[in-house]
C-alpha cells in the first residue's frame, strides 16, 4: 500500500486525497489554491467539512451566516489558522482577496450539525513534549469542538526536533485506553527545500515503512505508531485530520519509548 503522495499543487482545486484512497475510508482532501477574486464553491452532500486557510486571505460565505473574511497570515509557520466547520448540506463559497491556499477536509456524516466560523483569537497553540521532541500544535477543530466525525489541527516541530513523539497510535476500539481513528498528514518546510522522515509501524513490524518526507508530501496513516523528525536546519509543519467510526479521541504511545516523557 503506498501511504505517500507528493502533491504538485496548481491553481484551482487540487484533489489530492479522494474517498477509499490510500488506504481510508473516512477522509477526504482538498487543497484549494485562488488567485485574488478567484471564487470557488460547492454544496457538501452527506459530508461534513472543515476549511483551514493556509496562507492569504478571502471572504468565506456560507449560507445562513454572515460572511466572514478569513487569513492573516503570510504563511502556515507565521501566524495562527484560520478556518470554518461546514455541516452536511451546507453551500459555501470563497473568493480570494489575494493569492490564497486552503485545505478542505470532507468526511462523511449522517448527522447535521450547525455550520461556524473559527476566528484566529480562538486558537491557543500548545507546547508539548519537551527535550528535543518538543513541538507546538493548534487545534483547528478539536475534540471539545462540535463536529460530528472529524478532527482537525496543526502542528510546528522545531528543527532537528521529533513529534507525535513518544510514538503513538490510535487503531484500535478499546477505550478508554485508545480510540479508532485512521489519519493523514500534510507536511510544508520552511525553508521549502527541507525534509524529514516518518516511521509507520506495527508493534508486530508487519508494517513498518520509513517515509522520506518533503514540502507539500501527504501521507496517510490507516494504522500503527507515527513518528516525525525534521532535518537539522528545517521546521516541518503539517496539517493533520482524524476520523474514524465513532468521534472519540485518545492515544495509545508505544510501550518501548513512553519512558522518554519522564525525562
Amino acid at each position: 500500500m503506498d501511504l505517500q503522495k507528493r502533491c504538485l499543487l496548481q491553481t484551482g482545486v487540487n484533489r489530492v486525497l479522494t474517498s477509499g484512497s490510500m488506504g481510508l475510508s473516512f477522509l477526504e482532501l482538498d487543497i484549494i489554491v485562488l488567485n485574488p477574486a478567484e471564487k470557488h464553491q460547492e454544496k457538501l452532500e452527506n459530508k461534513e467539512g472543515i476549511l483551514t486557510v493556509l496562507s492569504g486571505r478571502g471572504r468565506v460565505e456560507i449560507v445562513g451566516l454572515p460572511a466572514e473574511t478569513l487569513g492573516s497570515r503570510q504563511d502556515v509557520f507565521r501566524g495562527k489558522p484560520e478556518g470554518a466547520y461546514l455541516g452536511s448540506g451546507t453551500f459555501f463559497s470563497v473568493t480570494a482577496e489575494t493569492t490564497l491556499e486552503a485545505a478542505l477536509f470532507r468526511s462523511p456524516v449522517a448527522q447535521v450539525l450547525p455550520s461556524y466560523f473559527i476566528k484566529e483569537e480562538k486558537i491557543r497553540p500548545e507546547k508539548r513534549g519537551g527535550l528535543n521532541f518538543s513541538r507546538f500544535v493548534s487545534d483547528v477543530v478539536g475534540i471539545k469542538s462540535p463536529a460530528a466525525r472529524l478532527i482537525v489541527g496543526e502542528t510546528i516541530g522545531e528543527t532537528g526536533n521529533w513529534s507525535s513523539y513518544p510514538p503513538h497510535k490510535h487503531d484500535r476500539d478499546r477505550m478508554p485506553e485508545e480510540s479508532l481513528l485512521e489519519e493523514v498528514y500534510f507536511f510544508r518546510f520552511r525553508p521549502e527545500n527541507g525534509f524529514g522522515l516518518m516511521r509507520i509501524y506495527t508493534e508486530d513490524e508487519s508494517l513498518d515503512q520509513p517515509i522520506l518526507i518533503r514540502h507539500n508530501d501527504l501521507v496517510s496513516i490507516p494504522r500503527g505508531y507515527h513518528p516525525v523528525v525534521a532535518a537539522a536546519g528545517y521546521e516541518v509543519y503539517y496539517l493533520w485530520a482524524l476520523a474514524g467510526p465513532k468521534r472519540e479521541m485518545r492515544v495509545y504511545e508505544d510501550p518501548a519509548h513512553r519512558w522518554v516523557n519522564k525525562k
